[in-house]
């Protein structure tokens, strides 16, 4: 069967600090054999290292990791041709670098890796971001520990819950934040993990019982389990109920490789039997079994070098393989991975996005 898709790169860029065109647009085309690629466009826009399709296709948001933080919008048509920037909106902070929709679905959330801080937009009627509504400081987080430096990295609405999940490399922990009718966001709870850790990027199941946590310094996947509390009846039914706690009960290594690993991105497949994670380093994506009571890697491949990011496709994994300029295209058979045709070059290539289908 042949399958199309449009696909959002997202990179260091010439016009920033890297070799890439910025923003590339790629037609994908899979007919379960091979991967035809064609390019359609490019924006130059400096250093946009993570990018985020709007719900229905029309809109990709661009967060550019600079100083001031600026969050770019592009209108793109229907073959991907076109592309439009049609808003571009600084932020208070530096090195933005994720964005996620809020759970009221009216606002963006962007972690700032630079600044160590979390900064809220609200979305107007045509979806495009209109105003900074809401700036939270994670160095307010560090009470007077000289050693510590907070780099959020990553925003996850968690499915089945109200929380938004930040992950902060530098403060070991996972702060948990709930959203208002307004679209601030207040701290609701944490899951700190082991010093030294450096949680980067998670993935939860569909209700949020697991969540699992790729850590950047330590090149291991922690998986906290929610654990159920009675509602306290001294909050106001009209308020959100806080997020329920996460405890941390396994730390498992990505990579049975021997040279470090730098892990950056995570992701459950499709069923949830089974995780992937992008380890740098030795430069491998790895497939963790679920079968068991904690993840187990069965399966490791090597990529290009310095895998930042990575978006699954059908049976399809691409791979963002950031200093080695080029997309590795694998393809997934249960817990088997084996490349699928030749890498795409993609210099710098940090982020990738597929367009949701329309």
């Amino acid at each position: 069967m042949s399958t199309h898709a449009l696909l959002a790169v997202g990179g260091y860029s010439t016009s920033g600090t890297g070799r890439g065109r910025g923003i590339e647009l790629l037609h994908l085309h899979d007919d379960g054999q091979d991967l035809a690629v064609e390019r359609r466009a490019a924006v130059d826009l400096p250093d946009p290292s993570f990018v985020l399709w709007s719900e229905d296709g029309t809109l990709l948001h661009a967060v550019l990791e600079t100083d001031p933080t600026r969050l770019v919008t592009l209108r793109v048509d229907e073959d991907g041709m076109r592309p439009e920037v049609v808003a571009d909106l600084p932020l208070d902070g530096a090195g933005g670098c994720h964005l996620a929709l809020g759970h009221d679905g009216r606002s963006l959330v962007v972690a700032q890796y630079g600044s160590g801080s979390v900064a809220t937009v609200r979305l107007d009627e045509d979806g495009l971001p209109s105003a900074q509504i809401d700036l939270d400081e994670h160095r307010d987080l560090v009470d007077g520990i000289a050693d510590l430096s907070p780099h959020p990295h990553q925003v996850v609405a968690l499915p089945g819950t109200g929380a938004l999940a930040v992950p902060d490399l530098g403060l070991d922990r996972v702060m948990l934040y709930r959203q208002s009718i307004r679209g601030e966001i207040d701290l609701a709870g944490e899951i700190p993990l082991t010093r030294g850790s450096g949680p980067r990027h998670l993935a939860a199941d569909h209700e949020s019982e697991q969540i699992h946590i790729a850590c950047e310094l330590s090149g291991m996947v922690a998986t906290a389990v929610r654990t159920a509390e009675a509602p306290s009846r001294a909050v106001p039914a009209v308020m959100p109920p806080a997020p329920r706690r996460w405890t941390v009960r396994s730390m498992t290594p990505a990579s049975g490789r021997a040279a470090d690993a730098a892990l950056s991105h995570i992701e459950l497949v499709a069923d949830e039997s089974a995780l992937l994670v992008a380890a740098r380093g030795p430069d491998t994506l790895c497939l963790l079994s679920l079968d068991a009571m904690r993840p187990e890697c069965v399966t490791e491949v090597e990529v290009g070098a310095h895998p930042r990011h990575f978006t699954q496709w059908g049976d399809l994994v691409l791979v963002a393989a950031q200093e080695g300029d080029r997309i590795d295209v694998l393809r997934r058979s249960g817990e088997h991975l084996t490349p699928a045709g030749e890498p795409v070059p993609a210099p710098s290539a940090a982020c990738l996005a597929l367009r949701p289908s329309r």
